[in-house]
């Protein structure tokens, strides 16, 4: 994960180590990507009631975390959104792949930046963390562009970043 670390870090080495610990105590240990369940009202090419059916929503995202898992190999790491959010774990609860899946809470802001660094990807509505993860270089995708590439499989394309490759085990 570590080879993933931009060079304009917002946060201090203890805010990564924090981050790395509470990544591997939920047992991620190489690259993932990260998603931020939001509501998906407003998102194009997302087929949704007008009324926004709630649990529609998080089986939406509960499908995006297991096709990253069958079309990436990456694991996912969910967290909170600052607004429009849905409950990660109640998105957990509908993921099949359920291995390599965790959910993060009560993340302060340098931890979420730390893991805004050293993730393969992020994808939510989220305005907050979109602007962060572009400053920070990271790629970043709302919904309706991670629905695009799920009916070709090129969802792996989306979240290819340069220098993410796994580290020697000597590393």
């Amino acid at each position: 994960m570590l080879a993933a670390v931009r060079r304009a870090a917002p946060c201090s080495a203890a805010d990564m180590a924090s981050a790395l610990r509470r990544l591997h105590q939920v047992g991620i240990r190489r690259g993932f990507v990260l998603l931020a369940p939001t509501r998906l009202t407003g998102q194009p090419l997302i087929d949704l009631p007008e009324d926004g059916d709630h649990c529609r929503e998080v089986r939406w995202w509960s499908e995006l975390g297991d096709r990253i898992r069958r079309q990436t190999r990456l694991s996912v790491v969910l967290v909170d959104a600052a607004h429009r959010a849905l409950d990660p774990e109640q998105v957990l609860e509908g993921v099949r792949l359920r291995k390599k899946v965790a959910v993060l809470r009560d993340l302060t802001r340098a931890e979420r930046s730390a893991l805004l660094e050293i993730c393969r990807g992020v994808c939510t509505v989220d305005r907050g963390l979109l602007i962060e993860a572009r400053v920070l270089g990271t790629p970043n995708y709302e919904p309706w562009e991670a629905q695009m590439a799920i009916p070709s499989e090129t969802l792996g394309d989306l979240f290819a970043a340069p220098g993410s490759e796994v580290l020697p085990a000597t590393a």
